[in-house]
């Protein structure tokens, strides 16, 4: 490589924690002479994203172009994609982290959006024919970037207002994403709007595109209970409703039959047990070509999430035939390189069931073991503490109450004992009669919930016996699940086993949400405890002899022992 390709090469990888800084400046500035961040009006916060683009009357305008002067100097040296794409996130960044959390205003890197592109096209999309709606623009990510690549197929501007578009809810967002989009095509943009404002999901677009590109918000919609709107159960599980589920689901209403939907989402649906009915609709309505994982956990600026970006091609009515399940799998890693990975397989024929993404690990797919071979049974904590206060006594036990573990007390390689969140003393909860959630057998713990800045997936430790001697018995918050020994079982060997990168790389393969569910740890495939036991015999490394267990060829389920 030449010395200045190294040198590009270096300036690129530097450039975002350098632009990153400036932006930090710069928003500090903005706060000196406007106002703090919190208190800022949506009309100056655009106004001040704005004068980021060369030409504009707010670039010209002595209040809003002084302030930005540094930042737009560095952002010039930038091309058109990643430019408009630190301009977006420039706006998102003068809100408010509650603001910008609630609205979910968080923009696709431009690797994705070009990724995702490619991989239309080569799905069959023909961008010189194609129309195309983004019904979450945003910073028009994707309308932008869809109109550049039409540009350099050739088509006119004037063609590629008639067939791209996009629609975003907040008027000022969309107003920013109309002017980026004017800023690449330039003057022969004209004056039409290609980015409308509205809700999407009320509008009555239906089977009209070719392709529907979208980067949905995330996250539940609270307070909905149990009653979720007629419409919505076929993809929604009660009580759990993801918007980025509504918008999948707009997405397949707005694109026509053999029209692709290209997503980028969590990875949740993939494999979470909440997530059966999206699985089951997904794949009656349109073919899953492929889902490429998004191994870096910063896809989203200020944002640690899990996420994949998926192409579905729409089912025509005509075609009688279902084809086999086997969505190509691809992985696009921290410096976005991608390179395919395999394909999606799953764990039976039904339409619910979990999708498995490929592995490297040997063993997995003809591993027999299960969570049951070990002889324990998983139980979810059922100790709400914030809806049964008067049953939480704090620091000091009192009549009839046992021990309460919460998440934080697990740690792995280390005894499970009962604290606190604060660490002074143990909390306890009272029981006026036996009831189901009192554990009274030595168990192992896992933390329910874990986020993607957590090494492993899998955090579990065991509670010693000197627990139950003391206590008769302990209770478990429900951000945890417990192993029960059904018999005899060795604890101390399965928690070794649960806490090794041989394990959690599995379980990510079958658990693709933050929350550990009770069925896939009941799917999650282990090695068989023989098998295990006679690798420990061969190496002094742990890891070593889980994986060497699970390459070991499985015998006759009637062999399968308890460890």
């Amino acid at each position: 490589m030449m010395v200045a390709e190294v040198a590009h090469l270096l300036a690129r990888d530097a450039a975002p924690e350098r632009i990153r800084a400036l932006i930090r400046t710069t928003i500090s500035e903005i706060e000196t002479a406007f106002a703090s961040i919190d208190r800022l009006q949506a009309r100056t916060r655009l106004a001040l994203t704005l004068s980021l683009l060369e030409g504009s009357a707010q670039q010209a305008s002595i209040r809003y172009g002084r302030a930005t002067t540094v930042l737009r100097d560095e952002l010039s040296k930038l091309d058109v994609d990643d430019r408009h794409y630190w301009i977006s996130t420039f706006y998102t960044l003068l809100m408010s982290t509650s603001a910008r959390r609630e609205k979910a205003t968080y923009f696709t890197p431009p690797a994705i959006v070009r990724h995702l592109i490619r991989q239309a096209e080569t799905a069959g999309l023909d961008l010189t024919t194609a129309r195309i709606i983004d019904p979450a623009a945003g910073g028009a990510a994707f309308v932008s970037s869809l109109a550049g690549r039409m540009t350099e197929l050739g088509c006119g501007a004037g063609d590629i207002k008639s067939r791209i578009t996009g629609i975003e809810i907040d008027p000022h967002l969309a107003l920013l994403g109309e002017a980026l989009v004017k800023d690449r095509l330039g003057s022969q943009c004209g004056k039409s709007r290609l980015i409308r404002t509205g809700d999407s999901l009320i509008v009555g677009e239906i089977a009209r595109y070719d392709g529907v590109f979208v980067n949905p918000p995330y996250g539940r919609i609270l307070g909905l209970g149990n009653e979720i709107p007629l419409e919505w159960r076929a993809f929604c599980a009660p009580g759990h409703v993801n918007r980025y589920a509504l918008f999948t689901d707009l997405a397949f209403r707005m694109a026509k039959p053999g029209g692709l939907v290209a997503t980028v989402t969590p990875s949740s649906f993939i494999s979470g047990p909440l997530f059966e009915k999206l699985r089951e609709n997904i794949r009656t309505r349109a073919d899953v070509l492929r889902i490429d994982v998004l191994e870096r956990k910063d896809v989203f600026h200020d944002v640690q999430q899990d996420a994949c970006v998926s192409i579905f091609r729409i089912k025509e009515a005509s075609r009688s035939a279902t084809k086999p399940f086997a969505p190509k799998v691809g992985r696009l890693d921290r410096d976005w390189k991608f390179a395919e990975d395999g394909v999606v397989t799953t764990s039976d024929a039904g339409l619910a069931a979990p999708w498995i993404l490929p592995g490297t690990g040997t063993g997995f797919d003809s591993c027999l073991g299960r969570l049951k071979d070990y002889g324990v049974t998983p139980k979810a904590g059922s100790f709400v503490w914030n809806r049964e206060t008067e049953r939480l006594q704090r620091g000091k036990k009192v009549g009839k109450a046992f021990p309460l573990f919460w998440g934080t007390n697990i740690k792995p390689g280390k005894a499970c004992l009962p604290r606190s969140k604060d660490d002074e003393g143990t909390d306890f909860v009272v029981f006026e009669k036996e009831n189901s959630g009192i554990i009274r057998k030595p168990s192992v713990l896992l933390q329910r919930t874990t986020n993607s800045r957590q090494p492993r997936r899998l955090v579990a430790a065991a509670v010693p016996r000197k627990v139950l001697k003391k206590h008769k018995g302990f209770v478990c918050e429900n951000h945890t699940i417990a192993l029960v020994p059904d018999g005899r079982a060795n604890l101390s060997l399965l928690v070794r086993l649960l806490n090794t990168d041989a394990v959690d790389k599995r379980f990510r393969r079958v658990g693709g949400t933050s929350s550990v569910s009770i069925a896939a740890l009941r799917n999650l495939p282990l090695p068989v405890p023989k098998h295990l036991r006679s690798a420990i015999k061969k190496t002094n490394d742990f890891e070593s002899a889980v994986e060497l267990a699970y390459s070991m060829t499985e015998g006759p389920s009637s062999n399968r022992r308890a460890a």
